[in-house]
């Protein structure tokens, strides 16, 4: 049938109906089109903006020890047999904050095995072990570099978590309410305490809620070839003039007058005010929160043969295996354990044991 007969039977307004539609169709495929492109184009933007911010996270040189660095070869070799080589200098830095490559259990890795702390006593078994259980870690995460390290300081069970509570995601207050969660279940345990002040404040002191900063602090560049090497040079446990209210030596017992012996020299300050410092460069070697005898106490390694202790601390700001240098915060003066009122008890030690005490008062120039 020719077109023009067809056009004719066909009333004008159902053609003019019918090409409406078609236009309509034509720009509504048009329009979807134009959709899936931006949503094409918007994910691999986000991808890539997820891959960028990861790249910078673990771009530079990690600041690491000697000690650390000597280990390089084997986290370049087991990072590649796990697929994350372009996270060494991360995996690095997160050595540092597990050990400073000071422990056999160099990224201690034991607990992801199940194990109790330190148990693995090869440091390249840690070094396979830990950096295995970062790859799954970073692979359960989606590649979230944040969520990886914290999870490899709480376990994966936060990953869980985050998917179920903040789409996946990690922040500082996700790490809080976790950790928070885990320690009211498991404090009777006995095994967890608050390792940080703000841990404490918060009663988050399930693992380390402060763990994700302090790996990447280490993320500045440069290895420390001197380890925070002692200078000698001690300066005062509290900054400005001092107040001395009981020296070293035998005196009466401040609770029953009994003859007794101080074992350091106390000086006075301001409860939950007065800042605490290093007196020389070195590393924590213990850290003990407790209610009776030192309170919560810090003990300093200047060298072998010399420590510093600081008694009856408020709060402490550090942890054991850190490495401090002088002049450094370590806690705020307080009244824990046994003690009659606010003050700081100094000691110098020769070894990590109690009555291993000498008189502090040549180290300090008084």
């Amino acid at each position: 049938m020719p077109w023009s007969l067809l056009l004719g039977l066909v009333p004008r307004k159902v053609w003019l109906w019918l090409i409406g539609m078609l236009v309509a169709l034509f720009l509504l495929q048009m329009l979807l089109y134009a959709s899936v492109i931006t949503g094409l184009i918007g994910y691999q933007k986000s991808s890539s903006s997820e891959e960028v911010r990861s790249v910078d996270v673990v771009n530079g040189t990690a600041q690491v020890s000697s000690a650390l660095e000597e280990y390089r070869p084997l986290f370049e070799e087991y990072a590649e047999k796990y697929g994350v080589s372009k996270y060494v200098e991360l995996l690095l830095a997160k050595t540092m904050q597990e050990s400073g490559g000071r422990l056999d259990d160099v990224m201690q890795a034991s607990e992801s095995l199940g194990l109790p702390p330190n148990t693995i006593e090869d440091p390249e078994r840690s070094i396979n072990v830990g950096i295995r259980y970062f790859s799954e870690m970073l692979e359960k995460a989606g590649g979230d570099i944040k969520l990886t390290l914290q999870a490899y300081n709480f376990g994966g069970g936060f990953i869980d978590y985050a998917n179920e509570h903040n789409n996946g995601e990690y922040s500082k207050e996700l790490a809080v309410e976790f950790s928070r969660m885990k320690y009211q279940r498991l404090k009777h345990t006995g095994m967890y305490s608050c390792i940080r002040p703000e841990s404490a404040e918060t009663g988050a002191c399930y693992g380390d809620i402060g763990y994700v900063e302090a790996v990447l602090s280490y993320l500045k560049g440069g290895v420390i070839e001197a380890d925070l090497q002692p200078t000698g040079d001690w300066v005062m446990p509290i900054e400005g003039a001092l107040t001395q209210t009981s020296d070293y030596g035998m005196r009466p017992d401040p609770f029953d007058g009994t003859p007794d012996m101080h074992r350091g020299i106390d000086f006075a300050c301001t409860n939950a005010v007065t800042p605490i410092q290093s007196v020389d460069n070195g590393q924590v070697v213990e850290v003990e929160r407790s209610n009776s005898g030192y309170g919560n106490n810090v003990l300093v390694k200047h060298e072998e043969g010399l420590y510093s202790h600081y008694a009856h601390l408020y709060t402490i700001s550090v942890q054991s295996g850190e490495m401090v240098q002088k002049g450094s915060k370590v806690g705020k003066c307080g009244s824990t354990g046994n003690s009659t009122g606010p003050h700081l008890h100094f000691e110098v030690m020769t070894k990590n044991q109690y009555r291993s005490d000498v008189d502090p008062a040549p180290y300090l120039g008084l």
